[in-house]
């Protein structure tokens, strides 16, 4: 009996030998990793096992999405579901109800896993906040998790530490090394029916959009010239004019100085202020606050062009929809005597680990991971293959094919794309994202990358919350809007140079001299900075 059992013993454990031998061979046979191009080889095994998920466990994690806007209230669609495959980890979301909701919970300290801000990004870097990226990389020994040296310098906190990395910073170097890298570019787009009725007449600098402008006021007295966007008022003049139309800092005359300071905008503001004289834009534009206003100037056929962002497929279609027959494109030129878009932003919205997160690890593979080229391309673009295809890397001139409508909001917010790649943006594969050949909206934006020209620098300099500094540049924001408006609306030329000098010296009365000192110090401060991190220091 005791030869029999040991017996049976063994040849049971060989079976168990021999079946473990079958699992793992076919386990190899199938391992496949992601190509260069996305594709699957075969012949590769994934070694970093944060851009992979090993286990089926899915490991979830809260996020509160401090912007109202967000279109996204779920973890949800194509996206979403192939980013949990790849990392393990899916997202429970909170989106804000209004801007005071983050800065309750972090002084209540009922934070979740994770925090997508812009406006809160200073507060929430914070060591008794949030985890620094750098304690968790070596806590948990991730690797090729590699940080862009200028993007450390603009975005650590105050301690030195980085807690987070704000999205859509893009180098210099990167952006024009990439063919199909593009920036935004403010939008000037007319109709084209009435552009033929006047016969194509040509537009090749600002003069020539003036004359354009006064034909359609001729031709048609109750229409509108040009109408303007709440949100984008002389955007693109101020692009052709070679002043910023951001309420920033920049470099006059060697100095870094707020905005206003700019010679460029003094020729932009006598500009805007000769359309209004001579009744080519209208005294209630200036009035609206609804984004869709000068929107629907234009759909309902009252005005002729109009000054905007990125959104003139959107206008054809409500257009189509609304039954008329006429369709307007982008001027796809910049026609200033000066062109120049300044490109100086630092990022915009950056991720945080709290101190709340129960698995600060997943958390800080997955954010590896949505850094990662694969996680941009996911994020950003989809899954390739099913949502697009591409012949070559973006280095060497490819871009994105997009098997949908990729420019469209509706279209992102179904699959998911986008929004969620926003969340480790890196910038180059959002940018590329916008280069759709063919269209208006491409070929203004390849034309206006020669007159773009960054210095991240400038918008790295931050003013500490609820400083007198941060005071100061509040007032003069809020100033600049209530000014400048008497300059458009001035009745003649010397009336609107006086309201230009009044302006001026109301910057100046408010404490912009002072504003401007501490902005140097904060510039050449992050100068050394970068200067230490680029020697390795």
């Amino acid at each position: 009996m005791l030869k029999g059992e040991l017996r049976r013993i063994i040849s049971l454990m060989v079976l168990v030998m021999v079946a473990l031998f079958v699992m793992a061979a076919c386990s190899s046979d199938n391992t496949t990793s992601s190509s260069s191009n996305g594709e699957k080889t075969g012949e590769e095994t994934t070694t970093n096992d944060s851009n992979t998920n090993d286990s089926n466990e899915v490991k979830e994690l809260s996020i509160f999405v401090d912007h109202s806007f967000w279109p996204l209230t779920d973890w949800s669609g194509a996206v979403a579901e192939e980013i949990t495959k790849r990392t393990g980890v899916k997202l429970k979301v909170q989106v804000a109800s209004d801007g005071q909701q983050l800065p309750l919970m972090i002084s209540s300290g009922d934070l979740p896993d994770l925090v997508f801000t812009s406006t809160n990004f200073q507060q929430m870097s914070n060591a008794n906040i949030s985890y620094s990226w750098d304690e968790l990389i070596e806590k948990y020994n991730i690797k090729d998790f590699n940080i862009d040296p200028v993007a450390r310098v603009l975005n650590q906190g105050e301690d030195g530490n980085l807690y987070s990395v704000k999205n859509g910073f893009t180098s210099r170097e990167a952006f024009e090394a990439t063919p199909a890298a593009l920036g935004n570019v403010p939008a000037l787009s007319y109709r084209t029916d009435i552009m033929e009725e006047l016969g194509n007449p040509k537009l090749e600098s600002l003069d020539d959009l003036e004359n354009v402008l006064k034909l359609v006021k001729e031709k048609y007295p109750n229409m509108t010239p040009l109408v303007m966007a709440p949100n984008a008022i002389g955007q693109h003049f101020r692009v052709n004019f070679g002043a910023s139309y951001i309420k920033g800092f920049q470099v006059v005359d060697g100095e870094v100085k707020y905005f206003l300071a700019q010679p460029e905008q003094y020729d932009y503001y006598m500009f805007m202020n000769k359309l209004y004289r001579e009744g080519l834009i209208s005294a209630e534009n200036f009035t609206w606050s609804d984004q869709s206003q000068g929107k629907a100037k234009i759909i309902n056929g009252e005005a002729f062009a109009i000054n905007n962002l990125t959104d003139m497929a959107t206008i054809n279609k409500e257009i189509e929809a609304s039954g008329k027959d006429f369709r307007i494109t982008q001027l796809t030129k910049l026609v200033g005597p000066n062109p120049r878009i300044s490109a100086d932003s630092a990022g915009w919205s950056g991720t945080f680990i709290t101190k709340k997160a129960k698995d600060p690890e997943a958390a800080i593979k997955f954010l590896q991971f949505m850094q990662s080229d694969e996680g941009q391309m996911l994020g950003l673009w989809g899954i390739e293959g099913e949502h697009w295809t591409m012949e070559k890397p973006i280095e060497e001139g490819g871009y994105p094919e997009f098997k949908y409508e990729s420019q469209s909001a509706a279209a992102q917010k179904e699959i998911g794309s986008v929004w969620w790649g926003l969340l480790g943006d890196k910038g180059i594969y959002a940018q590329v994202q916008r280069y759709v050949p063919g269209t208006p909206q491409t070929e203004a934006m390849i034309d206006a990358k020669q007159y773009t020209k960054g210095n991240p620098l400038l918008g790295g300099i931050v003013l500490p919350v609820d400083s007198e500094y941060q005071i100061i540049k509040a007032e003069l924001d809020n100033m600049v809007v209530n000014e400048e408006t008497k300059i458009y609306l001035a009745e003649t030329e010397a009336e609107a140079s006086q309201a230009y000098e009044n302006m001026m010296e109301t910057a100046k009365n408010i404490g912009m001299d002072k504003l401007n000192e501490y902005a140097n110090e904060q510039y050449k401060a992050l100068e050394a900075e970068l200067n230490k991190a680029k020697s390795g220091n």
